[in-house]
């Protein structure tokens, strides 16, 4: 997961964005007590995401203790308590992040990502020990993927189909009871990350020469601007075609629990990032990653 689906904190009070940060947390501390601290640095906004829906959606009773952490040394925090969810989206995430820099240093990344994959052996290793279910499904999506990428596949729903697996079947694997509205939400959350990332990096992976399946599917690139603006009607198509079905399902799923938090990623957050990058503007994923460890 790429750290995309982050919280509008301009339409939430303090204790509403307080809530996103201690769910945060329980991935973290699972994360460290499974893995070590290394590890910690995986933890992400997309996974936590998960972290908050599959709580809702089992009607979760957590827990939330007051305690320091690495990144509030001095100041005691909200800390969620790690509980089966939160550890096996920590094993999820671990696979999940393993797999996506496996995949960067098969398309030829540098020195960075080859060590960060090294680093990864081991705790990769752990989880897949943990969850081999998840760890086979995984690399089959992913192994699917790139045969679609290699074939520059310019059918942007085939190639969107693989990524849009990975949450649904986190999903399908986490959560015991999984319903079809919670399994299509997923798959259209994990849809909609791909087309994000893939708008967004449209001038890197041109320079580059990487598979972008936008790219592909339109085949008219000249620059990012000018891309845009001569497919902007069908690229509104696409995206609020598939923000519409994330909102249809999260609606039939009546979620009563952090639905303050959920709402604003449903209906502001992830739409607010989809018209920002539509109007050219720039996220910078990178620093979504989620530096907050609890």
């Amino acid at each position: 997961m790429f750290g995309y689906i982050t919280i509008d904190k301009s339409k939430l009070n303090d204790n509403e964005i307080g809530l996103h940060q201690t769910f945060l947390c329980g991935i973290c501390l699972s994360t460290k007590h499974i893995f070590g601290n290394l590890s910690r640095n995986l933890v992400n906004y997309d996974i936590n995401f998960l972290n908050l829906l599959f709580h809702s959606y089992e009607q979760a009773t957590v827990s939330i203790k007051q305690d320091r952490c690495v990144s509030s040394p001095f100041v005691r925090r909200s800390l969620l308590n790690t509980d089966r969810i939160t550890d096996q989206l920590a094993v999820a995430n671990v696979i999940l992040a393993y797999t996506n820099v496996l995949d960067d240093c098969i398309d030829g990344a540098g020195i960075k990502k080859q060590v960060l994959l090294r680093s990864l052996n081991k705790p990769y290793s752990k989880a897949t020990q943990l969850n081999p279910q998840l760890s086979l499904i995984v690399n089959q999506l992913y192994e699917q993927l790139r045969e679609k990428e290699n074939k520059c596949d310019s059918n942007i729903d085939s190639v969107c189909d693989c990524f849009a697996q990975l949450s649904q079947q986190v999903a399908g694997i986490i959560m015991p009871k999984c319903s079809e509205h919670l399994y299509n939400l997923c798959y259209n959350v994990g849809k909609w990350v791909y087309l994000i990332d893939a708008l967004d990096d449209l001038q890197s992976d041109y320079y580059h020469k990487r598979f972008n399946p936008l790219i592909a599917h339109f085949s008219n690139f000249i620059n990012r601007q000018q891309f845009i603006t001569d497919n902007k009607e069908q690229l509104i198509f696409l995206f609020y075609t598939t923000l519409n079905s994330i909102a249809l399902c999260y609606n039939e799923l009546n979620l009563t629990q952090y639905t303050c938090v959920l709402n604003n990623i449903i209906y502001h957050s992830i739409r607010d990032k989809t018209e920002s990058l539509l109007n050219t503007g720039d996220v910078d994923k990178r620093t979504q990653l989620a530096g907050k460890k609890g």
